[in-house]
């Protein structure tokens, strides 16, 4: 198992690499908070990788430090992706500032809600997790509805909003898995990665450069 988180790792290392080179050639500018989450990842996946040597509780609160950090970011990579897609499909309906309000509710409403002081953090901030993502997929649908709806959808902006929503959708479920059962941690997890790796891959195809044809000498 160890040896498949190391590969993993190194996966989405390279995965995410690949995406930020592909963002720093001009994109970042149109999409500067998925610029800002991708290397957010980046640096959560080195801290993860750091952290993996000290003892389990240190370990657990960097783990859970950095997915508070990305699940705000998620957040605001989604509201940004909506926000665009309004402005392209004339929408004037959905505002920014309501979207922010509600995503600042439903972060407050969770940990109301969850926080159990007699439950582990690992416990807690799982079912904080997942509702987040819930919500983020909510979101995300939301976007994919404004994008349907316009005369000329934006081919990239479906790219990115369909991996995020396979990565959220896969994170969703794993977490679920892993929380009915011990027998569930293995397909869980191994569910919350491909789907990471999925995400991660259909964000380099959508923002990368479209290659040069090569054209035949006469």
């Amino acid at each position: 198992m160890q040896v498949l988180q190391y590969c993993a790792w190194g996966v989405g290392l390279w995965l995410n690499l690949l995406v930020i080179s592909a963002l720093l050639r001009g994109a970042y500018r149109q999409y500067p908070f998925a610029f800002a989450y991708s290397v957010a990842l980046l640096l959560s996946t080195v801290a993860e990788i750091a952290a993996s040597a000290f003892q389990p509780e240190v370990r657990r609160l960097y783990y859970w430090t950095d997915e508070i950090i990305l699940d705000i970011l998620v957040f605001c990579v989604v509201i940004a992706f909506i926000d665009h897609a309004a402005a392209e499909a004339n929408r004037s309906t959905v505002q920014r500032r309501w979207l922010v309000t509600a995503a600042a509710l439903i972060f407050a409403a969770s940990f109301i809600i969850r926080w159990d002081p007699l439950a582990t953090l690992n416990r807690n901030m799982t079912l904080i997790s997942r509702d987040l993502n819930i919500c983020a997929v909510i979101l995300d649908l939301i976007l994919w509805s404004l994008l349907l709806a316009s005369r000329r959808p934006d081919r990239r902006l479906l790219l990115l909003s369909g991996g995020l929503g396979i990565q959220l959708t896969g994170a969703i479920i794993g977490g679920s898995l892993r929380g009915l059962s011990r027998s569930g941690w293995i397909p869980g997890t191994l569910l919350e990665v491909i789907t990471g790796l999925l995400g991660l891959y259909i964000w380099w195809q959508a923002i990368r450069p479209a290659p040069v044809p090569r054209t035949s000498r006469a």
